[in-house]
């Protein structure tokens, strides 16, 4: 799962079968989406798959540290969001994603500090 996710070619060079894998991670992706969509909305949906990783991307390059930090990311997010909704009187959706928004350009500024983001 993992070469193919990097590269099909060799993946596929292996005897992996590359189309089984493709189509069966889409088929997989799109459930997910579906069911999000059905349960907290598209904005809060699309926030979630994009920006946990995204800002664990700006924080580490390590692929081993990357997944976890964007599963503690996601959660932290989550519960922080659902509970300042709570004492602010505001949806619980909006304020995660304004939470992932904020943490976003936090470790934006942070991992531009510390030199790890491109510079034209």
């Amino acid at each position: 799962l993992l070469l193919h996710a990097f590269d099909p070619a060799q993946a596929r060079a292996l005897g992996l079968r590359v189309g089984l894998l493709h189509y069966g991670l889409l088929s997989l992706i799109s459930a997910t989406i579906v069911a999000a969509l059905s349960a907290v909305g598209i904005v809060l949906a699309i926030a979630m798959l994009i920006a946990p990783g995204a800002i664990a991307f700006l924080l580490t390059r390590r692929f081993s540290i990357m997944m976890p930090l964007a599963l503690a990311i996601g959660i932290v997010a989550s519960e922080l969001g659902v509970y300042l909704s709570f004492y602010i009187d505001s949806a619980p959706a909006p304020t995660i994603v304004l939470l992932l928004a904020a943490a976003f350009v936090a470790a934006f500024i942070f991992s531009a500090t510390k030199g790890r983001t491109a510079t034209a």
